[in-house]
């Protein structure tokens, strides 16, 4: 990966999950995955490859866990999404992902306990506007990966958190608590 980005060329390679006997279960068939690695990153205690998908719909930005990657090859073409890239935060980046799971990105309206402001800042960052709500709140707006992991670190503050919108997300996340529940009853 390391010669790939440095000599700025493509790689592929195949991409797998294991099932409960700790087999490999390759992802799409085991078919190779060909994109353009720009950078690696530790989160969560793994490391991950940021590369750009052109044959991703829509192509754009994507993460690996280099640890589930297998059979990696260099190409000679060289990379694609230089544009992409040039305007690109990884730090934000690894902000949003929420453990690197994926999901889609959205501009989300929060609700927190005036207790949890640098759990916020230390997520979002400090530039985010903490709007006052009602004296022992306050209200968010951020970009998000609305993913279950997202839903899981909202679920996580209990009544000191409460997703506000947009609608559809706010729907998403009551689905995901009920089937929380469901599980249990």
């Amino acid at each position: 990966i390391h010669t790939a980005i440095r000599d700025n060329t493509r790689i592929t390679f195949r991409y797998f999950d294991y099932n409960v006997r700790k087999e490999r279960v390759y992802r799409h068939g085991g078919a190779l995955y060909e994109v353009s690695p720009f950078a690696l990153c530790w989160d969560d205690e793994n490391y991950y490859l940021v590369a750009y998908d052109h044959t991703a719909s829509p192509p754009g930005i994507r993460h690996y866990r280099v640890d589930k990657m297998a059979n990696l090859s260099v190409l000679e073409e060289s990379r694609l999404g230089k544009a992409t890239f040039e305007c690109f935060d990884m730090a934000q980046y690894a902000k949003q992902m929420f453990g690197m799971f994926g999901g889609a990105q959205q501009d989300v309206e929060l609700r927190f306990a005036a207790r949890l402001a640098g759990v916020v800042l230390d997520r979002f960052g400090k530039e985010v506007t903490l709007l006052p709500d009602g004296g022992s709140f306050f209200r968010v707006h951020v970009q998000a990966v609305v993913s279950p992991q997202f839903m899981g670190w909202v679920a996580g503050f209990g009544t000191d958190a409460k997703l506000l919108g947009p609608p559809a997300v706010v729907r998403e996340y009551t689905a995901f608590c009920r089937e929380m529940l469901a599980q249990y009853e």
